[in-house]
């Protein structure tokens, strides 16, 4: 085989080669990707609601309200927006400030010492624990 055939038939080849790739790039221009708008909603926008079939029955009645014996996990303290992780045997609860917890008991203040929740009267304060290392002397 001479040298001008095995030129041409290379160039050939890569002239296919580059007419196929031009092709599929242009292939890929006319499939464009489909943009769908999201609504996302706000989250302060959410109005969260508890039953309180068990407590509007008999409010004076002290008995059926649950006893104040969880264990604070979490927390986030700020100016606007203050919640707590709150921990009751094997549940965890997100309660945020202002909110009911169980639908007995209100959040009131979120510090970086203690949690105040209240029912009716009556203050309940955990003293906030998280994030602080406790050193065990022997």
């Amino acid at each position: 085989m001479d040298y001008i055939k095995t030129k041409k038939i290379l160039i050939s080849v890569l002239a296919l080669i580059a007419f196929a790739l031009l092709i599929t790039f242009l292939i890929s221009f006319s499939n464009k990707p489909e943009i769908k708008e999201i609504n996302i909603t706000n989250m302060t926008d959410f109005a969260f609601t508890t039953s309180n079939t068990s407590f509007s029955e008999s409010e004076n009645d002290i008995s059926k309200i649950p006893s104040f014996d969880y264990e604070l996990i979490g927390y986030r303290s700020g100016i606007n927006d203050s919640s707590v992780i709150l921990k009751k045997g094997s549940k965890e609860y997100v309660v945020y400030k202002g909110e009911m917890l169980e639908g007995a008991y209100e959040l009131i203040n979120v510090t970086q010492d203690e949690v105040i929740f209240k029912n009716k009267e009556k203050l309940y304060k955990i003293e906030n624990l998280v994030g602080k290392q406790l050193w065990i002397r022997f």
